[in-house]
């Protein structure tokens, strides 16, 4: 279903951020077609880290075992509503102490060290954004799903984020993520599923047929995440780039970011940033099928910047040559 939906929210706005671009001379060294420049804002933060789950490797990052369905729970549509009425309420209001009692400590622990990595305060980074939290009125709640300790509440209609005029708003879905941590259900993250052009989705929603609830863009999380350790201010900002085509490659730097991705191309913010001196980067790649027509590249860049405002440096640079295989390797680079 990946070709018919879409979850990562940033393709709804566009043009709310300012962005750090690297130099021409970069962009020429190499290559990464799908693309586009580093974006690395407060609107970024809130867009990533409070709106929407996981980033753009995140796919590559699924086990193998399917894990089994939600289950189909609408007595539970009332209590969850209200907690996220409260995480908006909090929201709104900017009321840290309040978001952190309905918020879950690894939602908690990645935004705080997603606003620290691009050398922001938190939490009034985390405040500092044009988005809002939609309203749940006018909505249509089509179910919630249990697994375990993690539930999903699924919803669809025309959720307003505070960024358009009223009339330009789409119909999308709406998915609430939600974990239990200690017999006590927290609100974790929002998802927003496009569905494009494809007429089939809303015949079945029309004809009650909720089949494409099973796809994992709908599902509950596997497990509630684990609690990310805290990082510390960076030197730099910084991003990593990579294309791995006919590989499904996990990149590990410093030992506080990993991120898995595999026959695509994709950007995310580093988590940790870059620190003057000596840097590490572990790569493991594996091979996996690609059309025989698509030759097999592993391609990977660090970029990295002391603020938004300045022009982006490449840090470190990797690719294949043609028709040379890829290996797991491990190396430093160093920033100045």
């Amino acid at each position: 279903m990946r070709d018919r939906f879409s979850v990562n929210a940033s393709l709804l706005f566009p043009d709310v951020a300012p962005r750090i671009r690297p130099p021409d001379s970069f962009m020429n060294a190499i290559s990464f077609p799908r693309i586009q420049l580093p974006a690395v804002s407060k609107c970024w933060i809130a867009l990533l880290s409070v709106w929407v789950s996981g980033g753009f490797f995140a796919g590559a990052q699924e086990t193998a075992e399917e894990p089994p369905l939600g289950v189909s729970t609408p007595s539970m549509q009332r209590q969850l509503e209200g907690l996220y009425q409260s995480w908006r309420e909090a929201m709104e209001k900017q009321d840290f102490d309040a978001w952190k009692q309905v918020t879950s400590q690894a939602r908690q622990g990645e935004i705080r060290n997603q606003i620290v990595s691009q050398r922001l305060n938190y939490p009034e980074a985390m405040f500092a954004t044009p988005l809002r939290a939609p309203k749940l009125e006018g909505l249509i709640h089509i179910d919630t799903l249990l697994r375990g300790d993690t539930a999903a509440s699924i919803y669809f209609g025309r959720a307003d984020f505070g960024i358009t005029e009223a009339a330009e708003v789409r119909e999308n879905f709406i998915v609430l993520r939600y974990v239990k941590e200690f017999g006590v259900w927290k609100y974790d993250n929002l998802r927003v599923v496009k569905f494009g052009d494809d007429p089939g989705v809303l015949l079945k929603l029309r004809n009650g047929d909720h089949s494409f609830l099973e796809t994992p863009e709908f599902q509950p999380a596997p497990s509630p995440a684990p609690i990310p350790g805290p990082v510390t201010v960076p030197d730099y900002i910084a991003e990593l780039w990579v294309t791995s085509v006919g590989f499904e490659t996990i990149v590990t730097i410093n030992a506080q970011h990993h991120s898995a991705i595999a026959n695509d191309s994709g950007r995310e913010l580093i988590n940790g940033g870059l620190r003057k001196g000596a840097n590490r980067i572990s790569v493991e790649v594996k091979p996996i099928p690609v059309d025989s027509s698509t030759p097999r590249h592993l391609e990977i860049g660090i970029y990295g910047a002391k603020s938004v405002q300045d022009k982006a440096e490449r840090f470190y640079h990797f690719r294949t040559e043609p028709g040379q295989d890829a290996q797991n390797f491990q190396t430093t680079f160093p920033v100045p």
